[in-house]
Protein backbone atom coordinates (compact mmCIF):
# COMPACT_ATOMS: atom_id res chain seq x y z
CA UNK A 1 0.00 0.00 0.00
CA UNK A 2 1.23 3.59 -0.81
CA UNK A 3 0.70 5.16 1.80
CA UNK A 4 1.12 8.73 0.39
CA UNK A 5 -1.56 8.25 -2.11
CA UNK A 6 -4.37 8.05 0.94
CA UNK A 7 -5.43 11.15 2.01
CA UNK A 8 -4.09 12.14 5.59
CA UNK A 9 -7.88 12.15 6.98
CA UNK A 10 -8.15 8.22 6.09
CA UNK A 11 -4.75 7.97 7.61
CA UNK A 12 -5.54 9.59 10.45
CA UNK A 13 -8.61 7.57 10.87
CA UNK A 14 -7.09 4.26 10.09
CA UNK A 15 -4.51 5.11 12.91
CA UNK A 16 -7.02 5.81 15.42
CA UNK A 17 -9.02 2.70 14.74
CA UNK A 18 -6.11 0.90 15.12
CA UNK A 19 -5.14 2.83 18.45
CA UNK A 20 -8.63 1.95 19.91
CA UNK A 21 -7.90 -1.79 19.10
CA UNK A 22 -5.11 -1.46 20.90
CA UNK A 23 -6.99 -0.16 23.65
CA UNK A 24 -9.68 -2.53 24.00
CA UNK A 25 -7.15 -6.19 23.52
CA UNK A 26 -4.98 -4.58 26.03
CA UNK A 27 -7.14 -3.80 28.43
CA UNK A 28 -9.33 -7.11 28.15
CA UNK A 29 -6.60 -9.56 27.57
CA UNK A 30 -3.42 -8.21 29.00
CA UNK A 31 -3.72 -5.40 31.14
CA UNK A 32 -1.96 -6.34 34.69
CA UNK A 33 -2.16 -10.08 33.23
CA UNK A 34 0.19 -11.75 35.71
CA UNK A 35 -0.53 -9.50 38.92
CA UNK A 36 -2.86 -12.09 40.93
CA UNK A 37 -2.01 -15.23 42.12
CA UNK A 38 -3.53 -18.45 41.66
CA UNK A 39 -7.09 -18.62 42.47
CA UNK A 40 -8.79 -21.25 40.87
CA UNK A 41 -7.08 -24.44 41.23
CA UNK A 42 -7.13 -25.34 37.07
CA UNK A 43 -4.60 -22.63 37.11
CA UNK A 44 -2.72 -24.28 39.28
CA UNK A 45 -2.69 -27.67 38.07
CA UNK A 46 -1.83 -26.83 34.53
CA UNK A 47 0.74 -24.49 35.59
CA UNK A 48 2.48 -27.47 38.13
CA UNK A 49 2.36 -30.02 35.13
CA UNK A 50 3.79 -27.49 32.79
CA UNK A 51 6.71 -26.70 34.81
CA UNK A 52 7.43 -30.22 36.01
CA UNK A 53 7.57 -30.58 31.81
CA UNK A 54 10.29 -28.22 32.21
CA UNK A 55 12.21 -28.97 34.49
CA UNK A 56 12.62 -32.76 33.71
CA UNK A 57 12.95 -32.35 30.04
CA UNK A 58 9.65 -34.89 28.96
CA UNK A 59 7.78 -32.86 26.89
CA UNK A 60 5.21 -35.86 25.85
CA UNK A 61 3.75 -37.25 29.15
CA UNK A 62 2.59 -34.96 31.38
CA UNK A 63 2.85 -35.86 35.22
CA UNK A 64 1.22 -34.08 38.24
CA UNK A 65 1.82 -34.98 42.02
CA UNK A 66 4.25 -37.98 40.62
CA UNK A 67 1.56 -39.66 38.80
CA UNK A 68 1.08 -39.61 35.06
CA UNK A 69 -2.07 -36.68 34.37
CA UNK A 70 -4.59 -37.95 31.74
CA UNK A 71 -6.89 -34.93 32.04
CA UNK A 72 -5.98 -33.48 29.27
CA UNK A 73 -4.40 -33.71 25.76
CA UNK A 74 -0.66 -32.37 24.97
CA UNK A 75 -0.73 -28.96 23.09
CA UNK A 76 -1.72 -26.41 25.81
CA UNK A 77 0.98 -27.69 27.89
CA UNK A 78 3.26 -27.49 24.85
CA UNK A 79 2.09 -23.47 24.49
CA UNK A 80 2.53 -23.05 28.17
CA UNK A 81 6.12 -24.21 27.80
CA UNK A 82 7.05 -22.04 25.37
CA UNK A 83 6.00 -19.09 27.36
CA UNK A 84 7.65 -20.74 30.37
CA UNK A 85 11.10 -21.37 28.72
CA UNK A 86 10.67 -17.55 27.25
CA UNK A 87 9.65 -15.77 30.55
CA UNK A 88 9.85 -17.97 33.02
CA UNK A 89 7.71 -20.20 35.05
CA UNK A 90 5.13 -17.12 36.48
CA UNK A 91 1.67 -16.31 36.68
CA UNK A 92 1.92 -14.14 33.19
CA UNK A 93 3.68 -17.31 31.57
CA UNK A 94 0.41 -19.59 32.37
CA UNK A 95 -2.09 -16.92 30.99
CA UNK A 96 -0.15 -15.48 28.28
CA UNK A 97 -1.50 -18.65 26.04
CA UNK A 98 -5.11 -18.05 26.85
CA UNK A 99 -4.29 -13.76 26.42
CA UNK A 100 -2.97 -14.64 22.98
CA UNK A 101 -5.95 -16.93 22.11
CA UNK A 102 -8.47 -14.40 23.11
CA UNK A 103 -6.82 -12.44 20.56
CA UNK A 104 -7.38 -14.85 18.12
CA UNK A 105 -10.75 -15.50 19.05
CA UNK A 106 -11.41 -12.09 18.81
CA UNK A 107 -10.53 -11.89 15.44
CA UNK A 108 -11.61 -15.03 14.21
CA UNK A 109 -15.14 -13.74 14.97
CA UNK A 110 -14.26 -10.24 12.84
CA UNK A 111 -13.38 -12.77 9.84
CA UNK A 112 -16.20 -14.95 9.65
CA UNK A 113 -18.42 -11.51 10.17
CA UNK A 114 -16.76 -10.47 6.76
CA UNK A 115 -17.00 -13.35 5.07
CA UNK A 116 -20.45 -14.41 5.88
CA UNK A 117 -21.97 -10.89 5.80
CA UNK A 118 -19.74 -7.41 5.29
CA UNK A 119 -17.07 -5.64 6.96
CA UNK A 120 -19.37 -3.61 9.39
CA UNK A 121 -21.04 -6.75 10.36
CA UNK A 122 -17.42 -7.97 11.28
CA UNK A 123 -16.09 -5.24 12.71
CA UNK A 124 -19.15 -5.09 15.44
CA UNK A 125 -19.12 -8.74 16.28
CA UNK A 126 -15.38 -8.64 17.00
CA UNK A 127 -15.91 -5.44 18.78
CA UNK A 128 -19.15 -7.61 20.65
CA UNK A 129 -17.12 -10.74 21.51
CA UNK A 130 -13.58 -8.47 22.99
CA UNK A 131 -15.85 -6.88 25.47
CA UNK A 132 -17.85 -9.47 27.13
CA UNK A 133 -17.54 -10.09 30.60
CA UNK A 134 -16.76 -13.74 29.94
CA UNK A 135 -13.76 -13.15 27.62
CA UNK A 136 -12.36 -10.65 30.13
CA UNK A 137 -12.39 -13.08 33.03
CA UNK A 138 -11.06 -15.86 30.46
CA UNK A 139 -8.46 -14.73 28.67
CA UNK A 140 -6.61 -13.89 31.82
CA UNK A 141 -7.77 -17.57 33.71
CA UNK A 142 -4.78 -19.99 32.72
CA UNK A 143 -6.74 -22.64 31.20
CA UNK A 144 -7.86 -23.99 28.01
CA UNK A 145 -10.89 -23.25 27.09
CA UNK A 146 -10.06 -19.73 25.09
CA UNK A 147 -7.39 -21.70 22.76
CA UNK A 148 -9.71 -24.83 22.09
CA UNK A 149 -12.51 -22.19 21.09
CA UNK A 150 -10.02 -20.47 18.96
CA UNK A 151 -8.78 -23.65 16.85
CA UNK A 152 -12.33 -25.23 16.88
CA UNK A 153 -13.79 -22.27 16.00
CA UNK A 154 -11.63 -21.32 13.02
CA UNK A 155 -11.45 -24.63 11.86
CA UNK A 156 -15.20 -24.55 11.36
CA UNK A 157 -15.60 -21.56 9.87
CA UNK A 158 -12.45 -21.83 7.69
CA UNK A 159 -14.35 -25.53 6.33
CA UNK A 160 -17.98 -23.96 5.82
CA UNK A 161 -16.65 -20.84 4.22
CA UNK A 162 -14.93 -22.94 2.21
CA UNK A 163 -18.13 -24.25 0.23
CA UNK A 164 -19.91 -20.66 0.76
CA UNK A 165 -17.44 -18.28 -0.87
CA UNK A 166 -16.41 -21.71 -3.63
CA UNK A 167 -12.90 -21.56 -1.94
CA UNK A 168 -12.48 -25.53 -1.16
CA UNK A 169 -8.49 -25.20 -0.39
CA UNK A 170 -9.46 -23.27 3.10
CA UNK A 171 -11.10 -26.78 4.35
CA UNK A 172 -7.97 -28.56 4.42
CA UNK A 173 -6.60 -25.42 6.68
CA UNK A 174 -10.11 -25.84 8.43
CA UNK A 175 -9.28 -29.56 9.50
CA UNK A 176 -5.37 -28.51 10.33
CA UNK A 177 -7.27 -26.24 13.08
CA UNK A 178 -9.55 -29.05 14.17
CA UNK A 179 -6.94 -31.45 14.91
CA UNK A 180 -5.59 -28.70 16.96
CA UNK A 181 -8.04 -28.41 18.96
CA UNK A 182 -8.44 -32.27 19.74
CA UNK A 183 -4.78 -31.97 20.63
CA UNK A 184 -6.28 -29.09 22.94
CA UNK A 185 -9.03 -30.74 24.61
CA UNK A 186 -9.87 -33.70 22.91
CA UNK A 187 -12.07 -36.07 20.74
CA UNK A 188 -14.22 -33.52 21.82
CA UNK A 189 -14.01 -30.92 18.84
CA UNK A 190 -14.79 -33.64 16.11
CA UNK A 191 -18.02 -34.32 18.45
CA UNK A 192 -19.05 -30.68 18.39
CA UNK A 193 -18.18 -30.24 14.80
CA UNK A 194 -20.65 -33.04 13.84
CA UNK A 195 -23.24 -32.08 15.90
CA UNK A 196 -23.02 -28.64 14.21
CA UNK A 197 -22.86 -29.49 11.02
CA UNK A 198 -25.41 -32.13 11.73
CA UNK A 199 -27.55 -29.53 12.87
CA UNK A 200 -26.88 -27.26 10.27
CA UNK A 201 -28.11 -29.66 7.45
CA UNK A 202 -31.25 -29.63 9.02
CA UNK A 203 -32.16 -25.74 9.42
CA UNK A 204 -29.95 -24.58 7.05
CA UNK A 205 -31.51 -26.60 4.15
CA UNK A 206 -30.22 -24.18 1.25
CA UNK A 207 -26.91 -24.91 2.16
CA UNK A 208 -27.49 -28.57 2.20
CA UNK A 209 -25.87 -29.60 -1.05
CA UNK A 210 -22.69 -27.41 -0.85
CA UNK A 211 -22.04 -28.48 2.97
CA UNK A 212 -22.08 -32.20 1.94
CA UNK A 213 -19.51 -31.23 -0.77
CA UNK A 214 -17.13 -30.85 1.37
CA UNK A 215 -14.42 -33.62 1.62
CA UNK A 216 -15.53 -34.77 5.56
CA UNK A 217 -14.41 -37.96 5.02
CA UNK A 218 -10.65 -37.25 3.83
CA UNK A 219 -10.60 -34.17 6.22
CA UNK A 220 -11.84 -36.41 9.15
CA UNK A 221 -8.71 -38.50 8.05
CA UNK A 222 -6.65 -35.29 7.97
CA UNK A 223 -7.42 -34.12 11.90
CA UNK A 224 -6.62 -38.35 12.77
CA UNK A 225 -3.83 -38.23 11.15
CA UNK A 226 -2.22 -34.95 12.80
CA UNK A 227 -3.65 -35.85 16.30
CA UNK A 228 -3.53 -39.65 17.08
CA UNK A 229 0.05 -39.73 17.26
CA UNK A 230 0.68 -38.16 20.75
CA UNK A 231 -2.63 -40.30 22.02
CA UNK A 232 -0.69 -43.23 20.14
CA UNK A 233 2.67 -42.87 22.37
CA UNK A 234 0.45 -42.25 25.82
CA UNK A 235 -1.20 -45.53 24.94
CA UNK A 236 2.12 -47.18 24.72
CA UNK A 237 3.71 -45.64 27.33
CA UNK A 238 0.62 -46.29 29.78
CA UNK A 239 -0.76 -49.18 28.37
CA UNK A 240 -4.34 -49.59 29.18
CA UNK A 241 -4.52 -47.07 32.15
CA UNK A 242 -4.28 -44.25 29.53
CA UNK A 243 -7.15 -45.30 27.88
CA UNK A 244 -9.37 -45.80 31.08
CA UNK A 245 -7.95 -43.06 32.68
CA UNK A 246 -8.35 -40.62 29.50
CA UNK A 247 -10.88 -41.95 27.26
CA UNK A 248 -12.98 -43.66 29.46
CA UNK A 249 -12.97 -41.48 32.70
CA UNK A 250 -12.27 -38.09 31.48
CA UNK A 251 -14.85 -38.19 28.67
CA UNK A 252 -17.26 -41.16 27.75
CA UNK A 253 -17.90 -41.61 31.72
CA UNK A 254 -17.63 -37.79 32.04
CA UNK A 255 -20.14 -36.87 29.70
CA UNK A 256 -22.35 -39.82 30.83
CA UNK A 257 -21.73 -40.86 34.13
CA UNK A 258 -22.34 -39.29 37.15
CA UNK A 259 -18.50 -38.93 38.55
CA UNK A 260 -19.08 -35.68 40.16
CA UNK A 261 -21.65 -33.47 42.15
CA UNK A 262 -21.41 -31.21 39.61
CA UNK A 263 -24.70 -32.44 37.92
CA UNK A 264 -27.05 -28.93 37.11
CA UNK A 265 -30.59 -28.31 36.45
CA UNK A 266 -31.28 -28.87 32.39
CA UNK A 267 -31.33 -24.97 31.67
CA UNK A 268 -27.58 -24.31 32.85
CA UNK A 269 -26.11 -23.99 30.24
CA UNK A 270 -29.19 -21.70 28.81
CA UNK A 271 -28.57 -19.17 31.96
CA UNK A 272 -24.93 -19.55 31.70
CA UNK A 273 -24.88 -18.59 27.98
CA UNK A 274 -27.57 -15.53 28.59
CA UNK A 275 -25.40 -14.41 31.48
CA UNK A 276 -21.88 -14.72 29.75
CA UNK A 277 -23.15 -12.52 26.82
CA UNK A 278 -24.46 -9.62 29.07
CA UNK A 279 -25.30 -6.89 28.46
CA UNK A 280 -26.51 -7.67 24.75
CA UNK A 281 -27.90 -11.07 25.30
CA UNK A 282 -31.42 -9.11 24.79
CA UNK A 283 -30.53 -8.76 20.97
CA UNK A 284 -30.32 -12.63 20.50
CA UNK A 285 -33.56 -12.61 22.24
CA UNK A 286 -34.69 -9.73 20.59
CA UNK A 287 -33.62 -11.54 17.34
CA UNK A 288 -34.93 -15.15 18.26
CA UNK A 289 -38.71 -13.56 18.63
CA UNK A 290 -38.39 -12.07 15.45
CA UNK A 291 -37.63 -14.82 13.60
CA UNK A 292 -40.31 -16.91 15.17
CA UNK A 293 -42.89 -14.03 13.73
CA UNK A 294 -41.37 -14.84 10.67
CA UNK A 295 -38.71 -12.78 10.03
CA UNK A 296 -36.39 -13.41 7.27
CA UNK A 297 -33.55 -15.67 8.78
CA UNK A 298 -30.05 -15.30 6.14
CA UNK A 299 -28.55 -18.94 5.41
CA UNK A 300 -25.22 -17.77 6.88
CA UNK A 301 -27.10 -16.87 10.15
CA UNK A 302 -28.60 -19.98 10.19
CA UNK A 303 -25.22 -21.47 10.03
CA UNK A 304 -24.08 -19.67 13.76
CA UNK A 305 -27.66 -20.44 15.10
CA UNK A 306 -26.57 -24.28 14.50
CA UNK A 307 -23.79 -23.41 15.54
CA UNK A 308 -25.11 -22.07 18.96
CA UNK A 309 -27.56 -24.74 19.48
CA UNK A 310 -26.34 -27.86 18.86
CA UNK A 311 -22.82 -26.65 21.71
CA UNK A 312 -25.65 -26.01 24.03
CA UNK A 313 -27.95 -28.78 23.42
CA UNK A 314 -24.17 -30.92 23.31
CA UNK A 315 -23.36 -30.20 27.11
CA UNK A 316 -26.71 -29.79 28.23
CA UNK A 317 -26.70 -33.35 28.29
CA UNK A 318 -23.65 -33.46 29.89
CA UNK A 319 -23.80 -35.17 33.64
CA UNK A 320 -21.10 -33.17 33.77
CA UNK A 321 -20.94 -29.15 33.79
CA UNK A 322 -19.04 -26.60 34.03
CA UNK A 323 -19.84 -23.34 33.03
CA UNK A 324 -16.64 -21.84 30.78
CA UNK A 325 -17.60 -25.41 28.57
CA UNK A 326 -20.11 -23.38 26.80
CA UNK A 327 -17.56 -20.46 26.12
CA UNK A 328 -17.28 -21.70 22.17
CA UNK A 329 -21.01 -20.68 22.14
CA UNK A 330 -20.21 -17.07 22.07
CA UNK A 331 -18.52 -15.82 19.15
CA UNK A 332 -21.46 -17.28 17.15
CA UNK A 333 -24.21 -15.02 19.35
CA UNK A 334 -21.99 -11.98 18.60
CA UNK A 335 -22.37 -12.57 14.91
CA UNK A 336 -25.72 -13.22 15.20
CA UNK A 337 -26.25 -10.28 16.94
CA UNK A 338 -23.95 -8.14 14.93
CA UNK A 339 -26.28 -9.25 12.06
CA UNK A 340 -29.56 -8.38 13.78
CA UNK A 341 -28.01 -4.75 14.95
CA UNK A 342 -26.52 -3.76 11.21
CA UNK A 343 -30.04 -5.24 9.06
CA UNK A 344 -32.18 -3.57 12.21
CA UNK A 345 -30.00 -0.25 11.07
CA UNK A 346 -31.02 -0.19 7.88
CA UNK A 347 -34.21 -1.76 7.80
CA UNK A 348 -36.79 0.44 5.63
CA UNK A 349 -39.13 -0.62 9.10
CA UNK A 350 -38.40 -1.29 12.52
CA UNK A 351 -41.70 -3.26 12.10
CA UNK A 352 -40.65 -6.81 11.17
CA UNK A 353 -37.82 -6.49 13.53
CA UNK A 354 -39.51 -4.91 16.59
CA UNK A 355 -38.19 -7.64 19.05
CA UNK A 356 -34.54 -6.81 18.35
CA UNK A 357 -35.97 -2.83 18.37
CA UNK A 358 -36.76 -3.40 22.00
CA UNK A 359 -33.61 -5.34 22.67
CA UNK A 360 -31.28 -2.60 22.13
CA UNK A 361 -33.37 -0.42 24.21
CA UNK A 362 -33.09 -3.16 26.75
CA UNK A 363 -29.45 -3.33 26.49
CA UNK A 364 -29.52 0.39 27.92
CA UNK A 365 -32.06 -0.12 30.98
CA UNK A 366 -29.27 -3.28 31.51
CA UNK A 367 -26.33 -1.21 32.01
CA UNK A 368 -28.30 0.90 34.22
CA UNK A 369 -29.74 -1.07 36.33
CA UNK A 370 -26.31 -2.92 37.04
CA UNK A 371 -24.84 0.42 37.85
CA UNK A 372 -27.67 0.71 40.46
CA UNK A 373 -27.18 -3.09 41.37
CA UNK A 374 -23.09 -2.31 41.69
CA UNK A 375 -23.97 0.54 44.13
CA UNK A 376 -25.72 -1.18 46.74
CA UNK A 377 -23.49 -3.97 46.57
CA UNK A 378 -19.88 -2.40 46.67
CA UNK A 379 -20.35 -1.47 49.97
CA UNK A 380 -21.15 -4.81 51.33
CA UNK A 381 -18.17 -6.45 49.45
CA UNK A 382 -15.87 -7.14 52.84
CA UNK A 383 -12.88 -5.84 50.70
CA UNK A 384 -11.18 -3.11 51.34
CA UNK A 385 -11.81 -0.75 48.20
CA UNK A 386 -9.46 2.37 46.98
CA UNK A 387 -11.99 5.10 46.65
CA UNK A 388 -11.84 5.27 42.56
CA UNK A 389 -13.95 1.96 42.66
CA UNK A 390 -16.96 3.69 43.94
CA UNK A 391 -17.00 4.90 40.48
CA UNK A 392 -18.32 1.94 38.46
CA UNK A 393 -21.77 2.12 39.36
CA UNK A 394 -21.91 5.90 37.94
CA UNK A 395 -20.12 5.13 34.90
CA UNK A 396 -22.33 2.10 33.93
CA UNK A 397 -25.38 4.30 34.74
CA UNK A 398 -24.31 6.69 32.43
CA UNK A 399 -23.27 4.35 29.83
CA UNK A 400 -26.74 3.20 30.26
CA UNK A 401 -28.53 6.72 30.02
CA UNK A 402 -26.35 7.90 27.17
CA UNK A 403 -26.83 5.23 25.13
CA UNK A 404 -30.21 5.25 25.48
CA UNK A 405 -30.20 9.10 24.52
CA UNK A 406 -28.38 8.07 21.32
CA UNK A 407 -30.89 5.20 20.05
CA UNK A 408 -33.63 7.86 20.96
CA UNK A 409 -32.36 10.01 19.02
CA UNK A 410 -31.73 7.90 15.78
CA UNK A 411 -36.04 7.01 15.92
CA UNK A 412 -35.19 3.74 17.97
CA UNK A 413 -32.63 2.79 15.50
CA UNK A 414 -28.57 1.50 17.26
CA UNK A 415 -25.87 3.32 16.20
CA UNK A 416 -23.02 2.42 13.83
CA UNK A 417 -21.36 0.60 16.79
CA UNK A 418 -22.68 0.67 20.65
CA UNK A 419 -19.78 3.26 21.71
CA UNK A 420 -21.16 4.25 25.13
CA UNK A 421 -21.87 0.29 26.47
CA UNK A 422 -18.64 -0.59 25.27
CA UNK A 423 -16.75 2.53 27.15
CA UNK A 424 -18.86 2.06 30.01
CA UNK A 425 -17.49 -1.69 30.23
CA UNK A 426 -13.63 -1.00 29.80
CA UNK A 427 -13.89 1.56 32.33
CA UNK A 428 -15.42 -0.38 34.59
CA UNK A 429 -12.45 -3.07 33.44
CA UNK A 430 -9.53 -0.57 34.24
CA UNK A 431 -10.65 0.36 37.62
CA UNK A 432 -11.40 -3.66 38.45
CA UNK A 433 -8.10 -4.01 37.10
CA UNK A 434 -6.42 -1.01 39.22
CA UNK A 435 -8.31 -0.98 42.08
CA UNK A 436 -10.19 -4.19 42.84
CA UNK A 437 -6.98 -6.61 41.77
CA UNK A 438 -4.84 -5.27 44.65
CA UNK A 439 -7.94 -5.12 47.14
CA UNK A 440 -8.90 -9.08 46.02
CA UNK A 441 -5.12 -9.88 46.33
CA UNK A 442 -4.35 -8.62 49.46
CA UNK A 443 -7.72 -11.20 51.01
CA UNK A 444 -5.97 -14.34 49.42
CA UNK A 445 -3.54 -15.86 51.73
CA UNK A 446 -2.28 -19.05 50.14
CA UNK A 447 0.77 -17.69 48.14
CA UNK A 448 2.11 -15.15 51.22
CA UNK A 449 2.02 -18.48 53.22
CA UNK A 450 3.56 -20.62 50.58
CA UNK A 451 5.80 -17.89 50.16
CA UNK A 452 6.83 -17.98 53.44
CA UNK A 453 7.30 -21.71 53.77
CA UNK A 454 9.78 -21.81 50.14
CA UNK A 455 12.00 -19.14 52.06
CA UNK A 456 12.58 -20.28 55.80
CA UNK A 457 11.53 -24.47 55.41
CA UNK A 458 15.29 -26.37 55.24
CA UNK A 459 16.14 -27.46 51.56
CA UNK A 460 14.13 -30.97 51.05
CA UNK A 461 12.04 -30.23 53.65
CA UNK A 462 8.47 -32.24 53.37
CA UNK A 463 4.94 -29.88 53.45
CA UNK A 464 1.75 -31.54 54.20
CA UNK A 465 -1.49 -30.16 52.66
CA UNK A 466 -4.11 -30.80 55.16
CA UNK A 467 -7.75 -30.64 53.67
CA UNK A 468 -6.85 -27.95 51.59
CA UNK A 469 -9.22 -29.17 49.42
CA UNK A 470 -9.09 -26.76 45.84
CA UNK A 471 -6.16 -24.71 47.92
CA UNK A 472 -3.78 -27.53 47.36
CA UNK A 473 -2.43 -27.09 43.73
CA UNK A 474 -1.53 -23.64 44.33
CA UNK A 475 0.09 -23.94 47.59
CA UNK A 476 2.10 -27.04 45.37
CA UNK A 477 3.15 -24.53 42.76
CA UNK A 478 3.99 -21.45 45.32
CA UNK A 479 5.92 -23.70 48.06
CA UNK A 480 7.78 -25.50 45.37
CA UNK A 481 8.56 -28.63 47.78
CA UNK A 482 7.76 -31.84 47.56
CA UNK A 483 3.85 -32.34 49.13
CA UNK A 484 2.11 -34.60 51.16
CA UNK A 485 -1.92 -34.65 50.59
CA UNK A 486 -3.41 -35.91 54.11
CA UNK A 487 -7.04 -36.24 54.48
CA UNK A 488 -7.49 -37.50 57.72
CA UNK A 489 -5.52 -36.55 60.84
CA UNK A 490 -3.63 -40.51 61.27
CA UNK A 491 -1.99 -39.40 57.78
CA UNK A 492 -1.25 -36.18 58.90
CA UNK A 493 0.98 -37.41 61.93
CA UNK A 494 2.22 -40.48 60.08
CA UNK A 495 4.12 -37.85 57.52
CA UNK A 496 5.32 -35.39 60.19
CA UNK A 497 6.92 -38.10 61.85
CA UNK A 498 8.80 -39.20 59.15
CA UNK A 499 12.44 -38.33 59.24
CA UNK A 500 13.56 -35.07 58.15
CA UNK A 501 12.24 -31.24 58.51
CA UNK A 502 8.41 -31.23 58.19
CA UNK A 503 5.65 -29.20 57.88
CA UNK A 504 1.82 -28.74 57.57
CA UNK A 505 -0.53 -26.07 56.10
CA UNK A 506 -4.06 -26.38 57.46
CA UNK A 507 -7.19 -24.07 58.57
CA UNK A 508 -7.11 -23.58 62.04
CA UNK A 509 -10.51 -24.74 63.05
CA UNK A 510 -8.59 -28.28 61.62
CA UNK A 511 -5.12 -27.22 63.77
CA UNK A 512 -7.52 -27.33 66.80
CA UNK A 513 -9.27 -31.00 65.86
CA UNK A 514 -5.62 -32.56 65.84
CA UNK A 515 -4.90 -31.28 68.93
CA UNK A 516 -7.91 -32.73 70.33
CA UNK A 517 -7.02 -35.58 68.23
CA UNK A 518 -3.72 -36.42 69.33
CA UNK A 519 -2.82 -33.98 72.55
CA UNK A 520 0.67 -35.09 72.75
CA UNK A 521 2.10 -34.15 69.68
CA UNK A 522 3.96 -30.38 69.34
CA UNK A 523 2.58 -28.59 66.51
CA UNK A 524 3.44 -25.23 66.38
CA UNK A 525 2.44 -22.75 64.45
CA UNK A 526 5.04 -20.64 62.69
CA UNK A 527 2.94 -18.40 60.49
CA UNK A 528 -0.97 -17.69 60.05
CA UNK A 529 -3.09 -15.85 57.98
CA UNK A 530 -6.54 -14.43 57.79
CA UNK A 531 -8.55 -14.75 54.07
CA UNK A 532 -10.51 -15.87 51.86
CA UNK A 533 -11.46 -19.74 51.59
CA UNK A 534 -13.69 -19.93 48.54
CA UNK A 535 -12.13 -20.09 45.19
CA UNK A 536 -15.40 -18.44 43.51
CA UNK A 537 -17.03 -15.34 44.11
CA UNK A 538 -19.34 -17.13 47.21
CA UNK A 539 -16.46 -16.10 49.31
CA UNK A 540 -16.94 -12.63 49.32
CA UNK A 541 -20.29 -12.88 50.68
CA UNK A 542 -18.44 -13.18 53.91
CA UNK A 543 -17.61 -10.62 56.02
CA UNK A 544 -13.64 -10.45 57.22
CA UNK A 545 -14.51 -11.15 60.38
CA UNK A 546 -15.61 -14.25 59.53
CA UNK A 547 -12.89 -15.38 57.21
CA UNK A 548 -10.85 -17.97 58.94
CA UNK A 549 -7.20 -18.44 59.36
CA UNK A 550 -4.92 -20.10 57.77
CA UNK A 551 -1.65 -21.59 59.88
CA UNK A 552 1.50 -22.91 58.70
CA UNK A 553 3.17 -25.75 61.51
CA UNK A 554 5.84 -27.88 62.35
CA UNK A 555 7.10 -30.27 64.84
CA UNK A 556 11.05 -28.90 64.57
CA UNK A 557 12.39 -26.34 66.66
CA UNK A 558 11.58 -22.99 65.31
CA UNK A 559 10.46 -19.46 66.32
CA UNK A 560 7.08 -18.16 65.73
CA UNK A 561 6.66 -15.84 63.28
CA UNK A 562 4.55 -12.45 63.25
CA UNK A 563 0.80 -12.78 62.15
CA UNK A 564 -0.41 -11.32 59.42
CA UNK A 565 -3.64 -9.44 58.32
CA UNK A 566 -5.66 -9.76 55.26
CA UNK A 567 -4.74 -6.11 54.60
CA UNK A 568 -0.61 -7.54 54.84
CA UNK A 569 1.21 -7.15 51.03
CA UNK A 570 1.74 -10.37 49.96
CA UNK A 571 4.77 -11.48 49.35
CA UNK A 572 5.62 -12.62 46.00
CA UNK A 573 6.04 -16.23 44.65
CA UNK A 574 5.48 -18.30 41.70
CA UNK A 575 1.81 -19.62 39.45
CA UNK A 576 -0.78 -22.79 38.66
CA UNK A 577 -4.00 -24.86 39.30
CA UNK A 578 -7.28 -27.30 38.41
CA UNK A 579 -10.71 -28.08 37.08
CA UNK A 580 -13.68 -26.51 38.34
CA UNK A 581 -15.14 -23.24 38.28
CA UNK A 582 -16.98 -20.53 35.65
CA UNK A 583 -17.23 -17.79 33.75
CA UNK A 584 -19.25 -15.86 36.14
CA UNK A 585 -17.36 -16.51 39.00
CA UNK A 586 -14.21 -15.45 37.62
CA UNK A 587 -15.24 -11.74 36.89
CA UNK A 588 -13.41 -11.82 40.17
CA UNK A 589 -10.77 -11.26 37.38
CA UNK A 590 -7.53 -12.61 37.20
Amino acid sequence: MNWRSIPTSNVARRVAVWAAWAVVIYVVAFWRLGFPSFWDPDEAVYAVVTRKMMRSGDWLAPIYNGQPFFDKPILFYWLQLITFKLFGASEFSARLVPAVSAVGVIATTGWAGRVFFNRQVGRLAALLVAVLPATFALSAYAILDMTFTMFLFLGVVLAVSAVVHDRPERQWWGYVCIALAVLTKGPLAIALAGVSFGLALVIAPRLRRPLLSLRWGWGLALVITISSPWFLYMWWRFGYAFIEGYFLRENIWLYAAQLYTTTRAPGFYLRVAATGFLPFTPIIIGRAIDALRGDRVDDAERLFWAWALAITGFFTCSRFKLDHYIYPVLPALALIAAHTWWRLRHAASIRPQIGAAVSVVVIALILAGAGVYAYVKLDTLPLELAAPIRLIPYVMLAGGVLFLMRVYRRQWRPPVLPVFPVAALLIVYAMVLVVGLDAFERAKPIKDLAGWVSQHAPSGAVVTAFRLERWKTSWRFYSDRPMFEAESVEELLNAMHAPGAHYAVMREDELAAVREAAPTETLRVVRERRGLTNTSGRGLRRKQEDWPTFVVVTNTAEPRAEATSPATPVAPADPRARRTHAMSSASARR
